[in-house]
């Protein structure tokens, strides 16, 4: 398995200029990532103009901490919510604003406030992972509604199945983030998307909130979907084609973030 990986990293390229670089570590032979750097950043976000990538001066602790696989649940859980708060602000951020007169305790302003009142927003998870959004989600919108669409990985496949939705009648009159903490070939996500699109949601009305994603992922959604909006904390260098995963990754979110895997065996599981 080593060999296939270290081949696969040297031999995909993501970019035309940049080419992956991983080297043995020798004391436990896996592969070394390096990241993008930020002209292959710029180069992504100038391709794609409804992208977001959160600056990583907010997010490389957290990150570095997360996807450490001596990491434990106490630490993974309270940075992951760090993160997805950071996520979710930027998301509240490119809502339309209305603005409008108030009055501070000295005087009057202009006051630039989101146009929509907290039930016209609504948080759909992807199950179960996304569910690890909500609770930072309603600590922001406490009004909003909340949409699930269970989707189930064939780990054979790579390939997902539909098993469930759960989504407010109204849904297609709000703003809706969906969230998925790992966005790798972007399968998932299209079917959750295409659900929405099914209830009637604009591709407008929608942003898609990640914690890590990769350029195979990203265009993969803007290419069914070109109008709607990703917000992601960081781009991962390489997504190994033979097993569909990103890396370096994080692994099994939800087992991480749930606490459903012993940390012995973290090392050995991916999402």
């Amino acid at each position: 398995m080593f060999k296939n990986l270290l081949r696969i990293g040297f031999n995909l390229s993501l970019f035309n200029t940049t080419y992956v670089l991983c080297q043995s570590i020798k004391d436990d032979k896996l592969p070394h990532y390096h990241f993008l750097n930020e002209q292959d950043l710029n180069k992504l976000l100038r391709k794609h103009q409804n992208l977001s990538i959160i600056d990583r001066s907010y997010t490389e602790h957290i990150l570095s901490i997360i996807r450490d696989v001596e990491t434990d649940t106490v630490e993974f859980r309270k940075n992951s919510d760090r993160l997805i708060r950071i996520l979710i602000e930027q998301a509240i951020s490119q809502i339309e604003k209305k603005k409008h007169v108030k009055k501070s305790p000295l005087g009057y302003y202009d006051a630039h406030e989101v146009k929509f009142e907290d039930e016209e927003i609504c948080f759909v998870s992807i199950l179960r992972s996304g569910n690890a959004f909500l609770f930072e989600g309603l600590k922001a919108v406490s009004g909003a509604s909340i949409g699930q669409i269970l989707i189930q990985r064939n780990e054979d496949t790579a390939l997902p199945s539909y098993l469930f939705q759960k989504l407010p009648s109204n849904i297609k009159e709000q703003q809706v983030i969906l969230m998925d903490p790992m966005l790798a070939t972007g399968n998932s996500a299209t079917l959750a998307l295409r659900i929405l699109k099914n209830q009637g949601v604009k591709q407008e009305n929608i942003t898609f909130l990640t914690l890590v994603s990769c350029e195979q992922g990203i265009e993969k959604l803007f290419r069914e979907f070109p109008k709607m909006k990703i917000i992601t904390a960081q781009v991962d260098p390489i997504l190994l084609k033979d097993f569909n995963y990103l890396a370096p990754g994080i692994g099994n979110f939800g087992d991480r973030y749930f606490g459903t895997v012993k940390k012995s065996q973290q090392s050995s599981q991916q999402q």
